[in-house]
């Protein structure tokens, strides 16, 4: 039996103290995703290729604890394109904005520059002279009727240089006129626009004569020239293109809001076989025996009477019973054009101007 006041002796325990521990481990790897707004471009037939370009992106510095999560701060990626060019054609008649104006192959002439423009401008509005093709009946009153041709438009231009206030500049501005009104080398047509109180129109030629009076005015700082261009296609269009879709197995109106006849180009896309054309205003039909393969184009310009893939002719493939490719236009009014094809469903443009005579 223990004595007062003493007790049994309890067993000490040692206590260690727990080593800490280094971890270091390596994350995974992650992704960030950007994502960049759609790129548009609207232009006729224009493929933009851009160059191969870096995205970089600068992380902040990563700390990780043992045991903690860490959200991971806000960060942005940062991408540069390149500059982005696109060139068009030049549209005739864009720098045309006053009546009375006139646009000679993109170089403009009369109110606001240093070229009046002149009345009478001849020719412009005026019939050219028609072909008149009838045959006399030999025994009979009358003639047998034929179609009637017209020849091509020719133009007159009068211009008056405004070089009163310095007369002796006068050459330069001559210069300039001489720059613009040369002989060309081949026989391609330049664009002619003319602006009277209404839209302008347009026509194609060149220019055959140039007429310089070195007189009094001119000694004033006012010369007179007067310009002659020879259209060989007597028609005037109007400056905008129109463009009808149609798809394969449909018909659509294409309307011409001129007084003649107007030639269109015609696109159809591929992989198609066997295309047909239709104008139940004229009754012409164009028919193909060939396979146009997917992202082929065949291209049937009716003006110059081709037809194209790739450049190369498929005129070979044209179906006896097909109108001649250059009779396929147009008419006056509403045209109901129908596009089939024995397989292919992709939709064909049709390109045209209104047309005046």
């Amino acid at each position: 039996m223990a004595r007062l006041g003493r007790s049994v002796p309890i067993r000490p325990r040692l206590i260690r103290r727990l080593p800490s521990i280094r971890v270091s481990f390596t994350l995974a790897p992650f992704e960030a995703e950007a994502e960049f707004p759609a790129l548009t471009v609207s232009t006729p037939s224009a493929r933009v290729r851009l160059p191969p370009f870096e995205a970089e992106a600068e992380f902040p510095a990563l700390a990780v604890t043992n045991g903690q999560r860490l959200p991971l701060a806000p960060f942005e990626a940062e991408a540069e394109f390149p500059p982005l060019t696109v060139t068009t054609p030049v549209r005739p008649g864009d720098s045309i904005t006053l009546p009375g104006q006139v646009e000679w192959n993109y170089t403009l002439w009369g109110p606001g520059t240093n070229f009046r423009v002149l009345t009478p401008v001849e020719g412009w509005r005026s019939m050219p002279q028609v072909d008149n093709l009838n045959v006399p009946r030999p025994s009979r009153h009358g003639a047998w009727a034929a179609r009637k041709l017209v020849q091509q438009r020719l133009v007159t231009i009068r211009l008056q240089l405004d070089s009163a206030s310095t007369p002796e500049q006068v050459d330069d501005l001559l210069a300039q006129l001489d720059a613009v009104t040369g002989i060309a080398e081949d026989e391609t047509a330049l664009p002619l626009v003319i602006r009277a109180y209404g839209a302008p129109q347009l026509a194609f030629g060149q220019i055959i004569d140039r007429d310089v009076q070195l007189d009094g005015d001119y000694n004033a700082g006012l010369p007179g020239v007067s310009i002659l261009v020879a259209c060989d296609d007597p028609r005037r269009y109007n400056p905008d293109r129109t463009g009808v879709s149609i798809p394969a197995g449909d018909t659509v109106q294409a309307i011409n809001a001129g007084n003649t006849a107007t030639h269109p180009v015609v696109r159809m896309p591929g992989p198609i076989t066997d295309p047909v054309l239709v104008n139940a205003a004229t009754g012409r039909t164009i028919a193909f025996a060939a396979t146009v393969a997917d992202g082929k184009q065949l291209v049937i310009n009716t003006d110059k009477g081709t037809a194209t893939v790739d450049g190369d002719s498929v005129m070979s493939t044209l179906t006896g019973s097909s109108a001649p490719v250059a009779d396929w236009v147009l008419a006056p009014g509403a045209n109901p054009i129908t596009y089939t094809a024995a397989s292919g469903n992709a939709s064909l443009t049709l390109l045209y101007r209104d047309a005046w005579i």
